[in-house]
């Protein structure tokens, strides 16, 4: 059973990063795909575009195994998703590539993560 789900608010991602609780607030604008494929498995496909992209990078890097606490309102009912999930498998793609050319391109980052949730 796949539940598609769209966000009426950012995602707010906390994780523990050098003892420390910090958090990573994604606008609901770079939210590409957030579904629930089952009660307890979430995918969310982040587009993110700008100066902001190595935020991103630094946020999710090295991520695999860790718990991150989510935070989001389910666009139309309005229901509220906050837990905490553990990441599974995360796909990073950076783009477009450098260039020497004056119109630069601004950074792109293509996110994939797949998560479990922890309290099922």
């Amino acid at each position: 059973m796949i539940v598609l789900v769209r966000v009426s608010k950012p995602i707010t991602f906390s994780r523990e990063l050098k003892d420390f609780k910090t958090d990573l607030i994604v606008p609901k604008d770079f939210v590409k795909d957030f579904h629930f494929s089952s009660e307890e498995h979430l995918m969310i496909m982040l587009r993110v575009v700008g100066p902001d992209t190595t935020k991103v990078i630094d946020f999710f890097e090295d991520g695999e195994g860790e718990l991150f606490d989510l935070k989001t309102i389910e666009d139309g009912m309005g229901k509220e998703i906050s837990d905490e999930f553990l990441l599974v498998y995360m796909y990073i793609d950076e783009g477009p590539p450098l260039s020497v050319d004056i119109d630069i391109e601004n950074p792109i980052v293509r996110v994939i993560l797949d998560f479990q949730r922890k309290n099922v």
